[in-house]
């Protein structure tokens, strides 16, 4: 909550539930009353991770929907892959080069206009003390 004491009203409000089990968890938000979401995660298999995304704003026809995967190659190394509604794909592959420290490269890509460009690519340098 954000409460603007000048004008004495809240000017932002969230909410969030959440739900766990041991391979299962379910999260829901509501933001300021207008944007709705929710996601289910689930644990298929020890190397296979998944989830689903849902999120609604009232008062327009967007609706955003993703769902994604992460599977682990050995102890040292995974690789991730996500799609959305609006055609962006993304992949991913991180590596642990030793305790502490990860390597990751990333690509997005918008489905949509393959040939347009506008592509990203990441790389990404996680350092844990």
């Amino acid at each position: 909550m954000t409460f603007d004491s000048a004008k004495s009203k809240l000017t932002r409000n969230n909410f969030a539930v959440g739900y766990r089990t041991g391979d299962f968890q379910l999260h829901t938000n509501v933001n300021d009353g207008t944007e709705f979401g929710g996601s289910i995660y689930q644990k298929v298999c020890e190397d296979l991770d998944t989830s689903v995304n849902l999120a609604w704003t009232s008062g327009t026809n967007c609706t955003r929907f993703g769902i994604a995967a992460k599977y682990q190659l050995d102890p040292t190394a995974s690789i991730s892959a996500k799609v959305n509604n609006s055609s962006l794909i993304g992949v991913g592959y991180t590596q642990t080069l030793r305790p502490g420290v990860k390597l990751t490269l990333s690509a997005l890509v918008d489905g949509k206009s393959i040939n347009a460009g506008g592509h990203k690519l990441g790389l990404a340098l996680e350092l844990e003390a």
